[in-house]
């Protein structure tokens, strides 16, 4: 038997979580979130993480503290649970949330997962990134298979740790192992909402207003509130999370409050247009929607979904 779930995904300030809210409403659902930053505790405001649950049950927000690591074989041995027990509980599972890794390893069978793990190994490499700093592994990475460390932020140890083992264990890239890793997940039945759109000058003005609205909400002092309880520094996995890395050159004084602004809007540009390139991918499949933002607010994209739902399948 399959297990039903509702997917909610799109560029950063796209409306996702507040849609998805709705949609667990029409549907009796709950929400699992499937964004790679918002596992942090105490890290709320640059990561906009949602205050307003509107009644209902929210799963894997802040359930990590920032000093610890937590990689998408976390999030999908998590998420997977709770898929199946949502199900089982006459509930609907809805997943919300930007990260591609995360969303991915949720639709396929992520083969490269069976090469087996060597704690030695990792110890080893952990330690190296913790003596030589985690520049050295990820340069290490770009070495061996530069499709692959395309991919990552050097911040990301974890990720890099586990490409690095694949290619010790199988002494293959990990871009050569991870081939076949599109295998659609037989175990679920999905349908995915992908919140796109057309002019990006839209979703860019969202996300330019957002961040000011950051900094104006406490995220200067959220960040020096965080490093100092946890004992931060760059390298700390957490803070590769936009909004937090600008931080580190503004309190050094290498860069004023203007520039701090323009590089977190600068950088979360990037970062959705990249999101919007990846979740492009999922178009191929019979299961996705792309609901266009452009002239339509989230009450809309909502009661467009939700209609869509309705039409297609029995939830």
């Amino acid at each position: 038997m399959t297990d039903n779930v509702i997917i909610i995904t799109g560029p950063t300030a796209s409306g996702k979580s507040d849609i998805a809210i709705q949609i667990a409403k029409a549907f009796n659902g709950e929400i699992i979130s499937a964004d790679s930053q918002q596992v942090y505790q105490n890290m709320d405001i640059g990561t906009n993480k949602t205050k307003k649950f509107d009644g209902i049950k929210h799963h894997l927000l802040d359930i990590i503290n920032p000093d610890e690591n937590f990689s998408v074989e976390d999030f999908s041995n998590r998420a997977n649970v709770l898929i199946q027990d949502i199900n089982n509980r006459g509930k609907v599972p809805i997943i919300a949330g930007g990260t591609g890794f995360y969303i991915d390893s949720i639709l396929f069978d992520m083969n490269y997962g069976q090469v087996s793990q060597k704690p030695k190994l990792r110890q080893n490499l952990q330690y190296i990134a913790d003596e030589k700093g985690n520049e050295y592994l990820y340069n290490k990475l770009e070495d061996i298979d530069p499709k692959t460390a395309k991919k990552y932020h050097p911040n990301e140890t974890n990720r890099i740790i586990r490409a690095l083992e694949i290619y010790e264990v199988t002494g293959k890239a990990p871009s050569e192992v991870r081939l076949g890793e599109k295998e659609l997940n037989k175990d679920i039945n999905p349908i995915l909402f992908f919140l796109n759109y057309n002019d990006r000058t839209s979703i860019y003005e969202k996300i330019n207003n957002r961040v000011i609205k950051m900094i104006d909400e406490g995220l200067i002092e959220e960040f020096t509130e965080v490093i100092k309880k946890y004992n931060l520094d760059q390298d700390s996995q957490s803070m590769a999370a936009i909004g937090y890395k600008e931080l580190f050159p503004f309190i050094s004084n290498e860069i004023d409050i203007d520039e701090l602004i323009d590089l977190i809007q600068k950088n979360t540009r990037h970062y959705a247009k990249r999101q919007t390139t990846w979740m492009k991918r999922y178009l191929q499949y019979g299961f996705t929607h792309e609901i266009i933002m452009d002239n339509i607010d989230k009450n809309d994209a909502a009661d467009t979904i939700i209609s869509i739902i309705k039409e297609t399948y029995e939830f």
